[in-house]
């Protein structure tokens, strides 16, 4: 298949967004494992659009990952029910609910199950990558709120995959490597809150999308995948690019600061001050990094081309990232109080 877009494309699209909505609105076990699978069949169509050996290649490990996942998921679901025989309340087990809770961590590629995401991205489109950093991550997300039995475990999780996605991003020049560290980094800081306070967590998702849009829809422009092309940069896109970049790391004012900052009060109004201590290591880690990046993309730009980069339908996001400050400084202010 070439770039043209065919119609069974958009019932793939279809299929895939009504799996994630089937899990959503479940409160079934059963019925949430059959969402992931539909999801599923409607995705993998799509990772192979243009026909490319790479493509075929990243999704068949994506499908063996998350059939896998899935497997486990269900086996340990049909156990608990032996147990229990209900579908509803049934986390007595506490072996079998962590083999549920590591299922999920596995499908959303968190420490130390996240061997197979940089893998497999390296070899895909942005727009894939975009879906799979996102939307694919919704559903395990919402999965992974209901199950609420093993709390340290996921803290510790949450503190390996900052750390690990942090520490995994230096020495990058992939733009869709550092893109995925910077996920799996992100991912730990949701893990964080998501049995404490998931609506803190659902926040924190929406932002790095609204943060993820522009950014990668701009690095798709570009006509190579390595970091040394974001020099090739005019006046303008010299500034966008890097203050995504930066909100990303989470460098106040911006909007990724933001919603690190609402997740902080709530973790030490909580009184976990060792998750908080490795979480701003790791963010001092990440941010050196971008700080570099930014360096040598505003300063060491020597490149001045005369195409113009469209970014007229993202400026209400820009504007947003730029000035979350002001827009969220209400919010903030009544979690402190």
């Amino acid at each position: 298949m070439n770039n043209k877009f065919f119609p069974s494309n958009f019932l793939f699209i279809m299929i895939m967004i009504t799996g994630t909505f089937i899990t959503l609105s479940s409160s079934h076990w059963l019925t949430m494992w059959m969402g992931l699978e539909i999801n599923l069949m409607g995705f993998l169509p799509l990772m192979n659009i243009k026909g490319k050996t790479m493509e075929a290649e990243a999704s068949m490990k994506y499908f063996i990952i998350q059939s896998m996942s899935s497997s486990i998921l269900i086996m340990s679901s049909l156990m608990l029910y032996k147990y229990n025989m209900s579908w509803y309340s049934m986390f007595n087990n506490k072996l079998l609910s962590t083999l549920m809770m590591l299922s999920l961590i596995l499908k959303l590629g968190g420490v130390p199950l996240h061997f197979w995401l940089p893998n497999m991205t390296k070899q895909m489109t942005w727009l894939m990558l975009f879906l799979i950093l996102t939307w694919q991550k919704l559903a395990p997300l919402f999965m992974l709120n209901l199950i609420s039995s093993n709390m340290k475990l996921v803290m510790l999780i949450s503190m390996m995959s900052t750390l690990v996605g942090s520490i995994m991003i230096l020495n990058q020049t992939n733009m869709q490597l550092i893109i995925t560290y910077s996920s799996i980094s992100h991912l730990g800081w949701m893990l964080s809150m998501i049995m404490i306070n998931s609506s803190l967590t659902f926040i924190y998702f929406i932002n790095y999308i609204i943060i993820s849009i522009p950014l990668m829809s701009l690095l798709n422009m570009q006509t190579n995948n390595y970091m040394y092309m974001l020099t090739h940069k005019n006046n303008h896109n010299k500034f966008i690019i890097p203050s995504l970049i930066l909100s990303l790391a989470g460098l106040p004012p911006l909007l990724g600061f933001m919603s690190k900052l609402l997740m902080l009060i709530s973790l030490m109004k909580m009184n976990f001050i060792i998750l908080i201590m490795f979480m701003l290591l790791s963010t001092l880690i990440s941010l050196y990094f971008y700080m570099n990046m930014t360096l040598m993309t505003m300063i060491k730009s020597y490149y001045m081309f005369n195409n113009q980069i469209i970014t007229k339908p993202y400026n209400l996001i820009i504007i947003l990232n730029i000035l979350s400050i002001f827009i969220f400084y209400l919010i903030i202010n009544m979690m402190i109080k």
